[in-house]
């Protein structure tokens, strides 16, 4: 009976000891896992935040290659016709010759104006800057208006037959002479310049034509 006893005592000993030693190396095993998952999380937190710093760095070197574009020619505020103006843009280079003008009453080429008159300018652009560009795009946002404040009206040449329209692309130092067309409401004065929205904005310093209504009619 004692030995019986004893045996029974030892056997449970020998469990309790067992699961002891499982629970330890469970323990052991769930703290070597949250150490490992924290590990992993600091490593990304580490990787990620050098990525950050990485792209602030490298927008930073960016502006400074870069940086917003700023006009080095001046504004030509009083041209008037037969000068030259320069226009240094976000695009290229150009200039702009202004070698006569002329105010039509009534119809051309079978179109009747919608304000009062038609103004016909002659014009001569030459591309200054380094590469090739169409000569539309150096034409864009051209306008007459009788009203520095206001808007203006911009070529209208596809409407007419009889006037000589500038197509093609002009190589750098190359230039092509045609004309300009749109409707006027009779003034004292017109000008003939770039939009206000694109001179505003910072993209082309101010280049402007004055045309004195007596001297074009």
């Amino acid at each position: 009976m004692k030995k019986g006893l004893v045996a029974l005592l030892v056997l449970i000993a020998l469990i309790i000891s067992a699961c002891s030693d499982e629970e330890g190396s469970t323990n052991d095993e769930e703290q070597n896992l949250e150490e490992t998952i924290e590990g992993n999380n600091k490593d990304e937190q580490e990787d990620e935040e050098k990525e950050n710093d990485t792209s602030v760095e490298d927008e930073e070197d960016s502006e400074d290659v870069s940086g917003p574009f700023e006009t080095q020619t001046e504004d030509q505020l009083d041209l008037t016709i037969g000068d030259t103006g320069r226009f240094d843009t976000d695009l290229t280079t150009f200039e702009i010759t202004l070698e006569d003008a002329e105010i039509i009453e009534g119809e051309l080429d079978g179109e009747q104006p919608q304000f009062d008159s038609i103004i016909l300018l002659d014009i001569t652009i030459k591309n200054t800057g380094e590469e090739t560009h169409p000569v539309q795009d150096l034409m864009y946002g051209l306008e007459v208006t009788s009203d520095l404040r206001g808007t203006g009206m911009q070529n209208g040449v596809e409407y007419f037959d009889s006037v000589e329209e500038m197509t093609g692309e002009l190589a750098s130092g190359e230039e092509i002479t045609g004309q300009f067309i749109t409707e006027i409401r009779d003034a004292e004065e017109y000008y003939f310049r770039l939009r206000s929205g694109i001179t505003g904005s910072g993209a082309s310093n101010e280049v402007i034509w004055t045309i004195p209504d007596k001297e074009v009619r």
